[in-house]
C-alpha cells in the first residue's frame, strides 16, 4: 500500500498544505526546526489515530487556531481509499466519508512502520518503549489486540482508583475488576508470547550477506508468575497481591509490567553488547516488523523514517537502504543526499511550506 496525497489544515507550523507522495521513495529535506517530522507525525495519525510525539492531542493544533484537519488518499490493493481525523474540543475520523464510532476501527487500515531515533533506545531504556513497540506491531496485524489492549487499562484503571482510595465498599467490586483483568490480559499475555516467537522467526533472516553471522533472539518476561496463559493463575495472583497493591495503590502484576530481553549469540546486549550491536538488532527488529506485517496482511507497510539515517554510520546506513527498497518510504534528512539513485522524489520543507522539487 502507499499514501498518494496529504493534506494538512492548521496542523502544527502548517495552515495548509498538499503534499503529493511518490509511490517509491520520498526525501524530505530541510533545516531543523522547519516542519519535516510534523509531515511524518501528520502520515502517522492514520495508522494509530494519535501522535507519537505527545500526549495532550491539542499541542498539534496551530497556535492561532482551535482546530485541525488531515487528509490523506492511500492505495491498498489496487484499490483507492481516504481517510480524514479531526481534532478541535473533541476528535472525529472518517473513513472513505463515513464516521467512525471507535479508534479501534483505524487502527489496522493503514499499515505503516515508523522509525525515529528513540528507537535506538529500545534496548537501552526502560520497558515501556519496548512494550510500546510490541503493542504497536501487534496491533497492525490483529486489530482485535488493539480492542483488547483498551479494555484491559480501562479495567487497570478501575482497579487502580479502587486500591487508591481504599474505601471498604468499593474494595468489595475487587472480584469484578480482578475477573475482567484476568480475562483480557490472559490473552494479551498469549499474544504477545506469539508476536514475539514470530520475530525470532523472522529477524535472523534478514541478513547483508544471506549468512546468519548475528543470531538475535528475544525472551519474553511477563510479570505473571508461571502459566502467563491461564486466566486463573493470573486472578489467583491478582488477589493474593491485593494488601501488596493496596499498599502501593498500584496494580504491580499483569501485561501493563511485561518486558523483553534481548540476545545477541547467547549474550544479553543490554548488559553486555557494544553500541554498534544494539543499533544492527534494532534496524533488524524494525525490519522483521516490516516483513511480518507484509505477511500477514499481504501489504507492503509504508516505511516512515525520520531524520534517523544520519544516526546510523555508513555501513549500517547502506545494508538498512538496502533491505527497504521495495515499499513506500519517506524520509525526513537536515541535508539533501542521494540517498536513492532510481524513482525517488525530493521535497524541500522551509518555514512550514513544501516544495516538490
Amino acid at each position: 500500500m502507499f499514501i498518494k496525497k496529504l493534506k494538512l489544515t492548521n496542523f502544527r507550523n502548517y495552515k495548509y498544505q498538499e503534499i503529493e507522495f511518490n509511490k517509491n521513495k520520498n526525501v524530505i529535506y530541510g533545516l531543523n526546526g522547519q516542519g519535516k517530522t510534523n509531515i511524518i507525525e501528520a502520515i502517522y495519525y492514520f495508522q494509530s489515530g494519535k501522535s507519537y510525539r505527545c500526549f495532550k492531542e491539542k499541542e498539534i493544533i496551530n497556535f492561532d487556531e482551535s482546530w485541525t484537519k488531515i487528509e490523506a488518499e492511500f492505495e491498498k490493493k489496487n484499490s483507492p481509499g481516504s481517510a480524514m481525523i479531526f481534532v478541535s474540543d473533541k476528535k472525529s475520523i472518517r473513513l472513505n466519508g463515513v464516521l467512525i464510532d471507535r479508534l479501534s476501527e483505524l487502527v489496522g487500515e493503514y499499515s505503516m512502520v515508523i522509525f525515529t531515533p528513540d528507537y535506538l533506545n529500545l534496548i537501552k531504556d526502560g520497558p515501556g518503549i519496548r512494550r510500546h513497540f510490541i503493542d504497536s506491531f501487534i496491533s497492525q496485524i490483529k486489530p482485535v489486540y488493539f480492542k483488547n489492549l483498551i479494555n484491559y487499562y480501562r479495567v487497570l484503571k478501575q482497579r487502580n482508583n479502587i486500591l487508591k482510595k481504599k474505601n471498604s465498599s468499593f474494595l468489595s467490586t475487587l472480584d469484578i475488576w480482578d475477573n475482567q483483568l484476568s480475562t483480557i490480559g490472559s490473552e494479551i499475555c498469549k499474544m504477545r508470547s506469539s508476536a514475539i516467537e514470530k520475530i525470532n522467526s523472522t529477524v535472523n533472516l534478514i541478513n547483508n550477506d544471506n549468512k546468519i553471522t548475528e543470531n538475535i533472539k528475544l525472551y519474553y518476561i511477563p510479570s505473571i508468575k508461571g502459566n502467563f496463559e491461564d486466566k486463573e493463575n493470573f486472578l489467583n495472583q491478582l488477589i493474593s497481591s491485593r494488601e501488596r497493591d493496596m499498599e502501593k495503590g498500584i496494580t504491580m502484576t499483569g501485561p501493563h509490567r511485561d518486558d523483553f530481553e534481548i540476545f545477541m549469540n547467547d549474550i544479553n546486549i543490554k548488559k553486555y553488547g557494544s553500541q554498534g550491536q544494539m543499533r544492527t538488532c534494532v534496524l533488524k527488529l524494525k525490519l522483521s516488523e516490516c516483513e511480518i506485517i507484509k505477511e500477514k496482511t499481504g501489504e507492503e507497510p509504508i516505511l516512515l523514517l525520520d531524520d534517523i539515517l544520519s544516526e546510523l554510520d555508513e555501513e549500517r546506513r547502506k545494508f538498512f537502504l538496502t533491505q527497504i527498497r521495495k515499499r513506500q518510504i519517506i524520509i525526513t534528512c537536515t541535508d539533501k543526499e542521494n540517498y536513492f539513485d532510481d524513482d525517488c522524489s525530493f521535497f524541500k520543507v522551509e518555514n512550514g511550506r513544501v516544495i516538490k522539487e
